[in-house]
């Protein structure tokens, strides 16, 4: 029983140091900073359907541009620039139109030129690449 125990609290632990490795919070507007291609997205990280994306989205001064979202028929558009914050360790972005909602998303992975972002409404998991 006492090994059972032990290895149970061994794998915890383990669990955690791994996960934390993984999925650090974001702590301020700084770690988003700049331009990021949002390539493709997915419905979990095991999924092998990718749904290509081909969008920009720009990070300044508390201000996120959304800029090449594709169309099925004509040019791709710009969207309005809107106000983000990082709050408690999630990136929430304002909604147009609709003062004091946000689109909450969570850091699942970052690196200097990659992240994925977890879209906390849907459950869709979101792939940039630095520009």
């Amino acid at each position: 029983m006492k090994k059972i125990k032990l290895l149970l609290a061994l794998s915890l632990l383990f669990g955690l140091f791994s996960a934390s490795a993984f999925a650090d919070a974001l702590t301020s507007n700084k770690d988003i900073l700049g331009s990021w291609f949002l390539e493709y997205t997915k419905k979990s990280p095991e999924d092998t359907e990718k749904k290509l994306m081909g969008m920009t989205w720009v990070f300044d001064n508390s201000q996120l541009i959304q800029k090449d979202i594709p169309q099925v028929r004509g040019n791709p558009y710009d969207a309005p620039a809107v106000d983000y914050i990082v709050e408690d360790g999630n990136l929430k972005v304002s909604i147009l139109g609709r003062a004091g909602k946000f689109d909450v998303y969570s850091l699942v992975e970052k690196t200097d030129s990659t992240m994925v972002l977890k879209d906390n409404k849907y459950g869709t998991y979101m792939y940039f690449n630095k520009k």
